[in-house]
């Protein structure tokens, strides 16, 4: 798959997450599937500096997995704390309250994409950064 393909379908799953949520490089690159990686989101959303896509990408919504911001540092943090999403002292945020869920089976296989893994899911109650 060529990259401009790969980072296409990297935006496609970035704009399902709502305002108020967050997911992981990871998580968004489960969603796409292989031959997707962390590294290939994160490739995907530093070139959303240099290019203009339409419709826009919520970048900000991506994190990384110990639930801080990982670009851009404080204004990421900032767009996020706007949309409702919490951050502690250390600027972490709590996964299992601000994690998204995924999109739903229908939608992934209507359009080619995967379900978020249950082993990628950060439920209340799971263990945790204990946050708040």
């Amino acid at each position: 798959m060529r990259e401009e393909e790969l980072y296409e379908r990297v935006y496609t799953v970035v704009r399902l997450i709502p305002p108020g949520r967050v997911a992981t490089y990871g998580q968004v690159a489960a969603v796409v599937g292989p031959p997707c990686d962390a590294r290939e989101v994160g490739g995907a959303m530093a070139a959303l500096r240099y290019r203009r896509v339409d419709p826009p990408v919520p970048w900000q919504r991506v994190i990384n997995a110990q639930g801080k911001v990982s670009t851009r540092g404080l204004e990421q943090q900032r767009l996020l704390e706007e949309e409702g999403v919490i951050f502690d002292e250390k600027g972490r945020t709590d996964l299992s309250r601000f994690g998204w869920e995924g999109p739903d089976e229908q939608w992934a296989k209507a359009n080619g994409f995967h379900t978020l893994p249950e082993s990628l899911r950060f439920r209340s109650g799971a263990e945790q950064l204990s946050l708040f």
